[in-house]
């Protein structure tokens, strides 16, 4: 049992590392990380992407199937009217973390915190509500603009000293320290020869007021769409992020295989 804990520590943490770097009334395969949604009744899900179903033409909604066991989390997407010759979408989600914090905090293996925080974390939870607009720069490139705010709801104070120093990680669960967060980000996507794409993509974090305000953050990746079924994706993630023990750089090998069917 406590290597079945400790191997869904392990995965759950990669999938908050790796997750981000995802990828109206139009509707694409494919299109996290856009204004558009997933055709109505088709799903897709990676190793370390969220599920994601297209409820409808307008709705779709996504969740992290390993994640849910000890970190539940849930979006929702919505679109809109083209606004400016944007299409337009908003982005809605759910995150409990205080399960999967309990957990790490132990001794040995998969022990994260130290076990004497385990009692000073409090039942809490984010929210997070967003604007995406993405708009055809050409027939094969597409720009995304994105912009957020990320609320906390925390039912105690939690001790400074239970953060995550991790790259990504960090800069995810910063909110549940200072209670908001501001998130802002572009996307560029296209289509390089045949079925080979790329997505390049900044974000940057923002926290008024803390200590450790902001952390950025820059992928490249190249993208193989095997079939409107498969999509192998890899490249690099580029973090510079302010830590409790400073500012630091971070390069990160990034993959994913992800599969979907209508």
């Amino acid at each position: 049992m406590r290597l079945l804990k400790n191997f869904l520590i392990k995965i759950i943490l990669m999938i908050i590392i790796f997750s981000s770097f995802a990828f109206s009334n139009n509707n694409r395969i494919w299109s996290a990380g856009t204004a558009y949604l997933l055709p109505s009744k088709r799903f897709e899900v990676g190793l370390f992407q969220p599920f994601r179903y297209g409820i409808s033409d307008k709705t779709e909604i996504s969740f992290h199937p390993i994640a849910m066991f000890i970190s539940p989390n849930f979006s929702l997407k919505k679109s809109y009217t083209e606004f400016n010759g944007f299409s337009m979408a908003s982005n809605h989600s759910v995150f409990y973390p205080t399960f999967l914090l309990k957990t790490i905090a132990m001794e040995g293996t998969g022990g994260i915190l130290s076990p004497e925080f385990k009692d000073d974390i409090p039942q809490m939870f984010s929210i997070y509500n967003g604007i995406i607009l993405s708009r055809s720069l050409t027939q094969d490139h597409l720009i995304s603009f994105k912009l957020g705010l990320n609320l906390a709801v925390r039912f105690d104070d939690i001790d400074s000293r239970t953060t995550i120093d991790l790259p990504i990680v960090y800069s995810r669960l910063q909110v549940f320290y200072n209670g908001y967060g501001l998130r802002g980000g572009v996307d560029l996507y296209g289509k390089l020869v045949g079925k080979l794409n790329y997505l390049i993509d900044t974000d940057l974090f923002l926290y008024p007021g803390a200590d450790e305000s902001m952390a950025f953050e820059h992928k490249g990746m190249l993208l193989l769409n095997k079939s409107s079924k498969i999509q192998i994706s890899c490249g690099y993630k580029l973090i510079f992020g302010s830590y409790p023990f400073g500012t630091q750089w971070h390069l990160l090998p990034v993959f994913d295989l992800q599969w979907g069917k209508n």
